[in-house]
């Protein structure tokens, strides 16, 4: 009974934040990614159904800071199945020197896995880099995985902040599975509470109510209305029974600020952060925590691509 209960504390610990700002150096330029977030009118693009902007935040500056002179970089990005997608000049924006939101016109399902800073134009700035970006938070149980995309947007009208989330959620289990905006609660840095909102048709925005089958996977935004606009969201709450509830850590200002090596494109060593990388990684530790209970069952199965 006391390995079961070890597991199940084990289980439902909440996920680990995303761990911004991420660091990396050549040596000679440092890159500091302080965050991203999808923006479908970012630099005036045309939002789609199937496309949308990824916005980079980031500082390139150079090590010797008496060196004042502009960077010329360019950059791409690389999703979790190895796709790539380079920038424009019009998807640039300079914030202040050295400090710049970077897009890129992706599909709207991407996951962004690293960015490749190329200084090729730039003869005194060294070799090309790759700054890595942190893996999905994710948690799972043999009922239920989610997995957390971002932030899709934040906005702030009559001094009420906004925020859609983006989330996909997957049936493990072998029963059909109600789902709608009561599942689902947000918590901000004080721990003040907001329930999500119920699809809007005029608005698009929220979860519709639907019924999950066995192994589907679903992708909604998520809609938090009326929160104040000094309240940041640190932890996103899913309710699966009246006694049974998940907790992901979302806060992106946690900051843990950890150093990374500097990556040649050639050589650097593969990370699947994608959706079916993601959720396997979730099942793999549900298999070890069965196999700690010394259960029988098969670990659940479920769709490993949206």
């Amino acid at each position: 009974m006391k390995c079961k209960a070890l597991a199940l504390v084990l289980l439902f610990l909440p996920a680990s934040a995303l761990g911004f700002p991420l660091q990396s150096s050549n040596g000679v330029v440092n890159c500091t990614t302080f965050g991203t977030f999808k923006d479908p009118g970012f630099a005036g693009y045309a939002s789609s159904d199937s496309n949308s902007v990824l916005v980079v935040d980031a500082s390139l500056t150079r090590i010797n800071q008496s060196d004042r002179s502009p960077i010329m970089a360019a950059y791409t990005l690389t999703d979790g199945n190895d796709r790539s997608y380079k920038t424009r000049s019009e998807y640039i924006k300079e914030l202040q020197n050295g400090r710049q939101l970077i897009g890129f016109v992706v599909p709207r399902e991407t996951i962004a896995k690293s960015l490749t800073i190329d200084l090729s134009q730039d003869s005194s700035a060294g070799e090309q880099f790759i700054q890595r970006f942190p893996d999905l938070v994710n948690l799972s149980n043999e009922n239920v995985t989610i997995l957390y995309y971002g932030i899709l947007r934040s906005s702030i009208a009559s001094q009420k902040k906004t925020v859609e989330l983006d989330v996909s959620i997957s049936n493990n289990g072998t029963d059909r599975m109600q789902l709608d905006a009561e599942n689902f609660t947000l918590k901000d840095q004080w721990g003040w509470e907001y329930q999500s909102k119920e699809y809007d048709s005029s608005t698009r925005k929220g979860i519709k109510s639907m019924v999950l089958e066995p192994n589907a996977t679903i992708r909604s935004a998520l809609a938090f209305t009326s929160l104040s606009p000094q309240s940041r969201p640190v932890e996103l709450v899913y309710r699966y029974s009246e006694n049974i509830s998940m907790t992901l850590d979302i806060d992106t200002e946690a900051g843990l600020g950890r150093s990374q090596e500097c990556l040649d494109s050639k050589s650097a060593e593969e990370t699947d952060s994608s959706l079916a990388g993601s959720i396997k990684a979730t099942k793999a530790r549900l298999a070890k925590v069965k196999k700690f209970n010394n259960s029988e069952d098969e670990p659940p199965r479920g769709r490993d691509e949206l």
